[in-house]
């Protein structure tokens, strides 16, 4: 699923999602955490188990998509059946990530879109510029994006949007949250973004796939930048995270949005 892979994926490629999912909860559990779980609806439909696996273990469950295809591929239509497929054999979510973090002025028609359905919160936004993605006006913090302009706050909206970590230095931001970016930055600069969030009041949101934890995901031949940035620094990220979680309290979005009172 991750967009330089896709393409380049075999027709009869093993599917070791279950065998990460597993090293996944097991570490959380070591670190007490909970957790929210962006599931890819095509996957939530082949491996119940995998559903379940999740719920057992108190993680929060959300959607990604059900084909996990970018929300430049499809419109408000497809959209809208996505959801309604993947309700259809779980329990309604109240949160989203768009694949490939997607949303941005160009695809703003998904915010409506996901508020129609129930969605209580979105976390696609990242507040900085990346060759694939990011929106750079947009708040750092939580904040109820406009119909007219993801990058600005509308009271009259009632989703919530969790913009991803970045750490801001001399004018710039720096993505740091997850995925390549965590991977490649050093976990003292991870920590100081998070501690500056924190600070300023508003929980630092942070991300991995499961894929990378899980030590034997396959190197496929993607050229030399795509490659790079799929699988840099990947035997390291276990010992990234576990570093993290004894550091600091994550929670699950659901959690946080209880706790705050954000949930109406």
């Amino acid at each position: 699923h991750p967009e330089y892979v896709k393409s380049k994926a075999p027709t009869n490629r093993e599917e070791r999602v279950t065998k990460s999912l597993s090293k996944t909860l097991q570490l959380l559990s070591e670190h007490d955490t909970n957790a929210t779980f962006f599931v890819v609806g095509e996957l939530a439909e082949k491996y119940p188990e995998m559903m379940e696996k999740i719920s057992e273990n108190r993680h929060e469950i959300a959607f990604q998509g059900y084909y996990h295809e970018p929300l430049w591929k499809l419109n408000a239509e497809t959209l809208r059946l996505e959801i309604e497929k993947f309700n259809s054999f779980t329990n309604k979510c109240i949160g989203f990530r768009a694949p490939s973090f997607s949303l941005n002025n160009k695809t703003k028609w998904a915010v409506k879109v996901l508020e129609d359905a129930g969605y209580k919160y979105d976390s696609s936004i990242f507040p900085t510029r990346t060759p694939l993605y990011g929106v750079w006006r947009a708040p750092t913090r939580p904040y109820k994006p406009s119909y007219e302009d993801v990058a600005k706050e509308d009271e009259n909206v009632k989703l919530w949007e969790f913009p991803l970590l970045v750490y801001p230095l001399t004018g710039l931001r720096i993505p740091v949250a997850g995925g390549f970016y965590l991977r490649f930055f050093p976990v003292s600069l991870i920590k100081r973004a998070i501690r500056k969030a924190n600070k300023h009041g508003f929980p630092a949101v942070i991300f991995l796939h499961s894929w990378e934890l899980d030590p034997k995901t396959p190197r496929l031949k993607l050229g030399p930048y795509k490659s790079f940035v799929t699988y840099h620094n990947i035997e390291e990220i276990g010992k990234k995270l576990k570093c993290m979680l004894s550091a600091f309290n994550f929670v699950s979005f659901r959690n946080y949005m209880e706790e705050e009172g954000l949930l109406t």
